[in-house]
């Protein structure tokens, strides 16, 4: 069961952030003239350290490929993807980056670059905050405030990046700001292995990169397995009519840790949530390779075996992000 629900927290998080992100009324008519000021930069360099996972995508890479698409049309219709873009201005398909990372147990600190104008979606998300408390439009454009069960956070990076947050610490949202225009080290690789594996998967359309090690439930096999992990990155890409994997682990770990893992990897497969996601030959299609730094795997998705598994899951969840008020 903590399996179970590790996984599809995983692929839940992916769905909901990259479409919620940005959600908001559409932008008014007349938007007002979008500022002219310097790029935000690399977003990855604008996280704090400390997350327990971060998410890196490129949405407009991923549907390049018909894989991505085929998935990605399962969830949402043609219809509700236009509505989508009517409600909030922003179009899913062709946001050029994302970086994530949860905050507690239902929040999030989103960032989020496209052709879309900054400025006039953060205008637009304010206006639908039920009790609005922060209202600034210099030297940062700012709205923030409560709506729902949550408070929320908006605030323009720069004309095509925005900065969305649920439930965020106001530090942790400062820390965001205040990294804007400055040239430093990227601080959540602030460890040699968390450089190594972002290094080796950055070109991948998907990744999800814990830069410290798993914080797994304990006496679990794989955490016994795992307990010497540093740090892990697992990236996805997208072919014709698969989903290419690929994982790497850097620690220290014992001997026929290759084994382990494929071991691993099928009981996965067999399980309930395994099997609902078509992933019972997984296992046969991975190959490890272990080094003196740690363990690479790569391995195949087939896409069409995903795609039922996909809808029996999170289709409802999809629908509901979909539907708007």
């Amino acid at each position: 069961m903590a399996r179970m629900r590790i996984m599809r927290g995983s692929i839940a998080l992916l769905c909901v952030l990259w479409l919620s992100g940005c959600a908001g009324s559409p932008p008014p008519a007349q938007a007002p003239e979008v500022r002219s000021r310097p790029s935000a930069g690399p977003l990855i360099a604008l996280l704090p350290p400390g997350p327990e996972f971060v998410l890196l995508a490129r949405p407009r890479a991923l549907m390049q490929a018909e894989a991505a698409r085929v998935l990605w049309r399962t969830l949402v219709t043609e219809d509700r993807e236009r509505a989508f873009g009517e409600r909030t201005g922003v179009d899913p398909r062709s946001v050029e980056e994302l970086a994530v990372i949860a905050v507690g147990a239902e929040g999030y600190l989103l960032l989020a670059r496209g052709a879309f104008d900054a400025d006039a979606i953060v205008r637009a998300a304010g206006d639908r905050l039920a009790v609005p408390d922060v209202a600034s439009d210099e030297p940062i454009l700012r709205r923030e405030g409560l709506a729902g069960a949550g408070r929320y956070a908006y605030a323009a990076l720069d004309e095509h990046t925005v900065l969305v947050a649920k439930d965020a610490e106001p530090a942790l949202i400062a820390a965001v700001l205040e990294r804007l225009g400055r040239a430093q080290p990227v601080r959540l690789l602030d460890t040699p292995d968390a450089k190594a594996l972002h290094a080796a998967h950055r070109n991948a359309p998907l990744v999800l990169l814990a830069p410290h090690g798993l914080a797994l439930p304990p006496g679990t096999a794989v955490a016994l397995l795992l307990e010497e992990a540093r740090a892990l990155a697992l990236s996805i890409t997208p072919a014709e009519t698969a989903l290419q994997v690929a994982i790497g682990l850097r620690g220290t770990f014992p001997d026929g840790i290759e084994q382990n893992l494929h071991s691993w990897a099928r009981s996965v497969g067999e399980s309930d949530l395994g099997r609902a996601l078509g992933l019972m030959t997984f296992a046969d299609r991975l190959e490890a390779q272990c080094t003196k730094e740690g363990v690479d795997m790569r391995g195949s998705i087939d896409a069409a075996e995903l795609v039922s598994g996909v809808r029996l899951l999170f289709f409802d969840g999809m629908r509901e992000i979909f539907a708007g008020d």
